[in-house]
C-alpha cells in the first residue's frame, strides 16, 4: 500500500487530544489506508473474497500500530510525558530552538545518526518532555525498542531490590542492566543527581561505555554541564564516553511542569 503526505507517509496518525475524546492516541490514516479498508476495524482485520479468507488492506497498519502500542507502554516514559509530540514543545528562546532543531534532526535522519544527545539546563526547561518527544517518534516511526529510566528513582532502586532476598526481582540486577544495554534507544533522565557511591559510580559507567561500544543511541538530560559535574565521576571515564556518544547542548527556556 502506498501512504500519503497526510501521514508523512507513515500510514499512521497521531492524535493529541486522544484523552479527551476518549480514542486512541495513534490510528490508521483516513486518507490512504481507512480508504481501502473493507473490515471496517473489526479484529482481526480479514476480509472474505471468493470464499477465502484474506488480509484487509489495513491489516497491516493495524497490527503495526498494537505492536507499537505494546512497545510504548513498556518503555517507562513518564505518564504526563506520554504521547507527547513535536508541537508540545514551545521554543522561546534560540537555545531551546537549537535543540529542537536537533532533536527534529535527529527523528527525521534516525538511524543514521552519529551521536546522541545531552540536554543540560535548569530545572522545568523542558529537557525531559523534549527528550520523551523524540523516543516516542523514534518508537512509533521505527517500532524498535526504547527504554526511558530515570536515575534518580527508576534504575538505582530496581538495582536495589534485586538484592533484597524475597524482592520478586530478587537476583535479577544483570538481566536488568542489560535489558537497558540492548535498547535500541535509551533516555537517561536526571544524570548527575546520584550520591556518587563508588557502586553507583561503576554502576552507570558500565551502562554507558555498555552502549557506547555497542553504538546505541542514547539520551541524557541533567540540570548541570557534565563538562563541570563529571571530571572526577568514576575517574573522568563516564564524561570520556558522554563527549564520544553525545552532543552536548544547553537548554532553557519557560517552565513546562505546570502546564502539563
Amino acid at each position: 500500500m502506498a501512504y500519503c503526505s497526510f501521514c508523512d507517509f507513515s500510514g499512521i496518525v497521531r492524535n493529541p487530544h486522544y484523552i479527551d475524546l476518549g480514542e486512541e492516541p495513534l490510528a490508521p490514516c483516513p486518507k490512504c489506508v481507512l480508504s481501502q479498508c473493507e473490515c471496517g476495524g473489526e479484529d482481526p482485520w480479514f476480509i472474505v473474497k471468493d470464499d477465502k479468507i484474506m488480509d484487509c488492506p489495513c491489516r497491516d497498519i493495524r497490527m503495526k500500530i498494537e505492536k507499537i502500542k505494546s512497545i510504548y507502554y513498556r518503555s517507562g516514559i513518564d505518564k504526563k510525558y506520554q504521547w507527547k509530540f513535536f508541537d508540545s514543545f514551545e521554543s522561546n528562546n534560540n537555545l531551546s530552538s537549537k535543540a529542537k532543531n536537533m532533536a527534529y534532526d535527529i527523528v527525521r535522519k534516525f538511524p543514521d545518526v552519529r551521536k546522541g544527545l545531552f540536554l543540560w539546563g535548569n530545572p522545568g526547561t523542558g529537557k525531559t518532555l523534549l527528550s520523551s518527544i523524540v523516543l516516542t517518534e523514534l518508537i512509533i516511526r521505527h517500532a524498535i525498542e526504547g527504554r526511558f529510566i530515570k536515575i534518580s528513582r527508576t534504575f538505582f532502586n530496581r538495582l536495589r531490590a534485586t538484592f533484597a532476598e524475597g524482592s520478586a526481582t530478587y537476583g535479577s540486577a544483570r538481566e536488568i542492566e542489560q535489558e537497558l544495554e540492548i535498547a535500541d534507544v535509551l533516555v537517561v533522565d536526571d544524570f548527575g543527581v546520584q550520591r556518587d557511591s563508588a557502586w553507583e559510580q561503576e554502576t552507570l559507567y558500565n551502562l554507558v561505555d555498555a552502549r557506547y561500544e555497542a553504538e546505541k543511541f542514547t539520551i541524557f538530560t541533567s540540570n548541570v554541564d557534565p563538562r563541570r559535574s563529571l571530571p572526577e565521576v568514576a575517574g573522568g571515564r563516564i564524561l570520556s564516553r558522554i563527549k564520544e556518544m553525545c552532543v552536548i547542548t544547553e537548554l532553557s527556556g519557560q517552565d513546562y511542569r505546570d502546564k502539563l
